[in-house]
């Protein structure tokens, strides 16, 4: 972990990001949840005062069955991706290896149907949903 921190620690200094997107913290795959450890901890203001927003992301097959173990992702922070949506689906389809038919939770369906979920909940036809750990206004 400490070879991870240290990494990432040298991305952030070298980059100085003002906003940071991590994997939601209790995701089940455990690549994740280490990812999420070791730049989360790269995000203290006093080492690293560029960062001034910090959100976890949703990934379905992954955050969706965290549900039960950690009280689940509930997103405070929605983007209309409505304008952008098609583009995202063309560019998810590079990633075949990814995407399996429906039923299986990364398929066009899928993708489309949290989309279209989380825009409900925003008020526009497709969102994308987040959790703001961090907000230095």
């Amino acid at each position: 972990m400490s070879q991870l921190v240290a990494a990432i620690s040298k991305v952030f200094q070298s980059v100085q990001p003002n906003q940071v997107f991590l994997p939601f913290q209790h995701d089940v795959h455990s690549d994740h949840q280490h990812a999420f450890a070791a730049a989360y901890s790269c995000t203290k203001s006093f080492r690293y005062p560029s960062v001034r927003k910090v959100m976890m992301v949703e990934t379905l097959s992954e955050t969706d069955f965290a549900q039960s173990a950690s009280g689940g992702f509930v997103p405070n922070m929605f983007v209309d991706v409505s304008d952008q949506f098609e583009r995202k689906m063309e560019v998810l389809l590079v990633y075949q290896s990814e995407l399996r038919p429906h039923p299986f939770p990364r398929s066009e369906e899928s993708i489309t149907a949290l989309a279209t979920l989380r825009g409900a909940a925003a008020g526009c036809k497709y969102a994308e949903s987040f959790m703001v750990l961090k907000e230095i206004a």
